[in-house]
């Protein structure tokens, strides 16, 4: 939509996992030094966790590109399985056709094949990616698989990632946790990495212009989106659309304000005073609205308003008699009765 109009060639800020256009900060290398270590261990085993928007999946998908050299990879995305269809899509990711789709027979089946490939010398290397929805069973069951020997070790290297729960769904299985040889978490992007994260990805789009973020909209867009990479391109991706729609070449940082909740869906911070609130500090309820010292300072108001309408009603009768003695007859006030002269109380 607004490529042309800012000389991008690519979309910088797209929410889908694009690897090439991930921006390794420290963390991030950690956490791929921790997956490619799992890949060619003999005791491979690593559980990376994060929020979602992390960049766990990116990660993942740089992991697999970048693999070279004999490897057996099976990549799982879909994990809202039964343990039986856990076995029998690990199968199908080997490439095998399920003989008998009995557990035991698939897991003989399967055992049968990791063994195959250890004596060829092909390490098998199985990835899971939103490995939190896994049932407490799944687990279990790759506890089992990752248990299984040959002679140079442990017949299958596993990497599992996921939510934050799923680091406490494998330690809540001692068995399994034992065999986890790092668990690592992806936390949001401090400010600083923001704001090169948000540079790093327009300038792989094409962007070679000036800074089209500045110091305190990208602080903005920290505290908005708490560093997590996916909120952040939401974020940044809404103001662009913004400034495009209203033909300017430059970001606004208030557009913050106004694209909050529709992108992110979530109200103003619960600190931020509400109008009502606002209102009732600017005007405040008196405390004790029924005690003499209140009640006085009505009175007194009353008085001055009534003085200072007798005031403009004088001034009226004075130009405008005619007009004044109609008005006093549309109210039915008698004519025996006058107006109160200025400072009579």
């Amino acid at each position: 939509m607004y490529l042309e109009f800012f000389g991008l060639h690519r979309h910088p800020f797209r929410i889908t996992p694009e690897d090439d256009f991930i921006y390794m900060s420290q963390q991030h290398s950690r956490a791929y030094v921790y997956m490619s270590s799992a890949i060619w261990s003999s005791e491979g085993f690593v559980v990376i966790s994060g929020e979602i928007g992390s960049g766990k999946t990116t990660l993942l998908k740089k992991t697999i590109r970048n693999l070279e050299g004999n490897l057996k990879l099976l990549n799982i995305s879909y994990t809202n399985l039964e343990s039986k269809d856990l076995f029998g899509l690990i199968l199908r990711k080997a490439g095998m056709k399920v003989e008998d789709e009995s557990k035991v027979a698939m897991l003989f089946q399967i055992s049968d094949y990791l063994e195959q490939m250890a004596k060829a010398g092909t390490p098998v290397v199985l990835t899971i990616d939103e490995a939190q929805n896994l049932t407490r069973e799944n687990l279990e069951d790759i506890r089992m698989l990752a248990g299984m020997e040959s002679m140079g070790g442990p017949s299958m290297r596993v990497i599992l990632l996921g939510q934050p729960e799923l680091k406490q769904a494998v330690l809540d299985i001692p068995q399994l946790a034992q065999r986890v040889k790092l668990f690592f978490h992806l936390e949001g992007l401090s400010p600083k990495e923001t704001a090169e994260y948000i540079d790093y990805r327009l300038l792989v789009s094409g962007h070679g212009g000036n800074k089209l973020f500045d110091v305190d909209t990208v602080r903005e867009i920290h505290k908005l989106s708490k560093g997590i990479p996916r909120l952040i391109n939401k974020l940044c991706d809404g103001m662009m659309m913004c400034a495009y729609s209203e033909d300017r070449p430059f970001i606004d940082p208030h557009d913050l304000k106004s694209i909050r909740k529709d992108l992110l869906g979530d109200d103003l911070p619960a600190n931020t005073p509400k109008l009502t609130d606002v209102k009732k500090r600017e005007h405040p309820a008196p405390e004790h609205a029924g005690t003499s010292g209140d009640l006085a300072g009505v009175g007194q108001t009353l008085i001055r308003m009534a003085e200072a309408l007798e005031r403009i009603d004088s001034r009226l009768a004075t130009i405008f008699p005619d007009e004044q003695t109609a008005h006093r007859e549309n109210l039915g006030v008698p004519d025996n009765v006058k107006p109160l002269s200025p400072g009579r109380k």
